[in-house]
């Protein structure tokens, strides 16, 4: 059975919020609630495939690191989370 985005969003989520519990630093958090609140602005994004949910994100998330004008450590430290979170998830 193919996972809907929504069902992949929810996962992803629930890692995040994982991690985010056991988060020791306040970069580490920050870090979680960025992507928590970008997942939950995508999660209602009509789709199916866990494959091609993260491949969009992906797209969007750099996007919006770029037009947000996050930091480049900043930028990197996410899209590392990113990489951990859908690799775990």
């Amino acid at each position: 059975m193919t996972m809907t985005f929504a069902e992949r969003a929810d996962q992803l989520c629930d890692t995040l919020r994982d991690m985010e519990h056991h988060a020791e630093e306040g970069d580490q958090l920050f870090y979680c609630a960025y992507l928590l609140g970008l997942l939950g602005l995508h999660s209602s994004v009509e789709g199916e495939g866990q494959s091609e949910f993260d491949a969009a994100f992906t797209g969007i998330l750099q996007e919006t690191l770029v037009a947000e004008g996050v930091t480049d450590a900043d930028q990197e430290n996410i899209t590392a989370l990113w990489d951990t979170v859908r690799t775990a998830a």
